[in-house]
């Protein structure tokens, strides 16, 4: 969910000044990396430094606070440590241009430096295999969500701007599923329950759909669908609490329960089948910006955008969220859509430049991280990646989904753009 993806709540306490927050040792990193903004902006170079440094304390394997961290140093003439924090950076395999930032021009020309613009530069370079399984030409929607039905071969779309569903057969024809309907609003992740013949949607009401309304801001359902009718058998709303919510992903255990998550309050919903609403499964200050999900026993793993990866035990009365730590040089930061392979999970990361899809190893009692691999990276048409799904065993995942380049307040519409869909090897 692009817009969402990127956002990082943030308290009204960020007015207080800088010393304030060297009191407050539990300030969350978005919160420093704002003081870290603010204090830049003014041109307080050592209090954007250390503000930045705290941040990455907290965490160590985000790519953005050692690329920051690295120019304040440079910016107080701290060149060693500023070369120190660039390597780190280049060891979690992403890039950055340090050659255009100004911020480094007491690094430029030094040996040290340019090998380190050369390593980046490597980085770009295409990474890893991908199959183009489907290509949809002149799409003016936002293509985010995405689903293959093995028994009959259709691959669902959920489409964010126009507000519906599509379905391409097995015999590649592409028709909309799911009639105009005002319930329905921009459609992002979707789930099956095939015993109960239901695919369901998470929908969330945001400025990019069309129609969107003002006092709409702020709504998000689940959306029940009929598979072989496409009638629509209930809207579940999430509840009123007079915050903003935005549900992005969601999947379904074999009893029918469905998990969602929502990345604006942020918060994990719970919906059991013939309920009247959903239930909060879990809110946790640990959370920012909850993404991807998947089942795995009787736990879930969940992505969110700036904390990585959680997991949360369903046989718990009392679910609480255990963080998952990245293995050393790799980053967890930026991760989107899951989805279950033998012995973890592959995870589409587009909040990394390159955008990549990568596999994370688990331990078998989840307890661990055991390795994130790369699977693809920097190959062509690899941007504005969206959600995965698995189609006939292999992660299938959605390219120029139509975020880029879009603004509502200057067209109606995404300019007609081709959608692409990519397979990866089954790890």
């Amino acid at each position: 969910m692009r817009p969402l993806r990127r956002l990082l709540l943030l308290s009204a306490s960020l007015l207080l000044p800088l010393a304030a927050f060297a009191q407050t040792p539990s300030f969350t990193h978005p919160e420093w990396r704002r003081i870290a903004e603010a204090a830049y902006q003014k041109k307080d170079f050592p209090a954007a430094r250390d503000a930045y440094a705290a941040a990455l304390a907290l965490r160590p394997d985000s790519p953005r606070y050692l690329h920051n961290l690295a120019a304040t140093q440079a910016l107080t003439g701290r060149e060693d440590d500023a070369l120190a924090t660039l390597r780190r950076l280049a060891a979690l395999g992403v890039t950055t241009a340090i050659e255009r930032d100004p911020d480094f021009a007491s690094l430029q020309g030094k040996p040290a430096f340019n090998a380190l613009r050369s390593t980046f530069a490597t980085h770009r370079d295409p990474q890893g295999e991908a199959d183009l399984l489907v290509e949809l030409p002149g799409r003016t929607g936002i293509i985010e969500g995405i689903l293959f039905r093995e028994r009959t071969g259709d691959l669902f779309l959920g489409d964010a701007h126009h507000r519906c569903i599509w379905r391409r057969d097995h015999d590649g024809r592409l028709a909309r599923f799911t009639v105009e309907d005002e319930d329905l609003f921009g459609v992002f992740g979707l789930a099956l329950d095939e015993p109960r013949g239901a695919l369901w949607a998470a929908t969330s009401a945001l400025p990019e759909m069309t129609g969107f309304r003002p006092e709409q801001k702020g709504r998000a359902a689940l959306a029940e669908f009929a598979l072989s009718t496409s009638d629509l058998r209930r809207i579940v709303d999430v509840p009123t609490d007079g915050r903003d919510h935005a549900l992005g992903d969601l999947v379904v255990a074999r009893d029918g329960t469905v998990y969602a998550t929502d990345s604006l309050a942020p918060i994990i919903w719970k919906y059991t089948p013939g309920a009247e609403e959903m239930e909060k499964l879990l809110e946790s200050p640990a959370f920012v910006s909850l993404q991807g999900l998947v089942l795995s026993d009787k736990a879930l793993v969940v992505a969110d955008y700036a904390n990585g990866l959680f997991v949360i035990d369903l046989a718990s009365s009392t679910p609480t969220a255990r963080p998952l730590a990245p293995p050393p040089n790799t980053t967890l930061v930026g991760l989107d859509g899951l989805v279950p392979v033998p012995g973890g999970l592959v995870a589409i990361q587009n909040g990394t430049t390159p955008q990549r899809v990568v596999r994370v190893a688990l331990a078998p009692d989840l307890s661990a991280v055991k390795a994130v691999t790369v699977l693809a990276s920097a190959l062509p048409y690899f941007s504005d990646l969206a959600l995965v799904t698995l189609a006939n065993g292999r992660p299938t995942f959605i390219a120029n989904a139509g975020w880029d380049d879009f603004d509502p307040a200057k067209a109606a519409h995404p300019r007609a753009h081709p959608v692409r869909i990519f397979q990866v090897a089954a790890p």
